[in-house]
């Protein structure tokens, strides 16, 4: 998510807001508040309900962008900076295109649930997306790459690729 590359307040946890009538800080409507009201999860039902939402919310994804490449743009396992300082950029734009794009005065005094929420949905959904792609394409790569090296080392009971 953009705010976890952002400098400004801590990454939103100092920048109280309002969303769908509940005060929160904007780090979290980003983490929690937002993903939950895209797949249909109440305030108060958090934790019952995440899993379930969680696989039909990856179901979802996974239709919608069955067309698109799935290999990350970045698997150098040997070098991670570099993949990791493309994905903070990109995150940073994000930052100052929709995170920040009304202002602190209008993020601050407005309740995030309407026009920004519509703004910020679709934005979400290709960052979870994203996400998934980079990580299992980095486990790829990374047992690639180890296999490459050593094959399988066995150390007591446990099995290092």
């Amino acid at each position: 998510m953009p705010l976890h590359v952002e400098g400004y307040a801590k990454g939103g946890t100092k920048v109280d807001v309002s969303f769908d009538g509940h005060s929160d800080h904007l780090h979290s409507i980003w983490d929690t508040d937002m993903p939950h009201k895209i797949n249909g999860i109440k305030h108060r039902q958090k934790h019952n309900a995440e899993k379930p939402a969680s696989q039909k919310w990856a179901e979802h994804l996974l239709q919608q962008n069955k067309h698109r490449p799935t290999t990350a743009e970045c698997t150098d396992v040997t070098n991670p900076h570099r993949c990791i300082n493309l994905w903070a950029d990109e995150s940073n734009r994000l930052n100052c295109a929709v995170v920040f794009k009304r202002g602190i005065p209008y993020i601050t005094n407005e309740d995030l649930a309407g026009e920004y929420y519509d703004d910020a949905a679709p934005i979400i959904e290709e960052q979870i997306y994203k996400a998934g792609v980079r990580l299992a394409a980095w486990i790829n790569a990374l047992a690639e790459e180890r296999r490459s090296r050593t094959g399988f080392v066995v150390q007591g009971d446990r099995l290092d690729l």
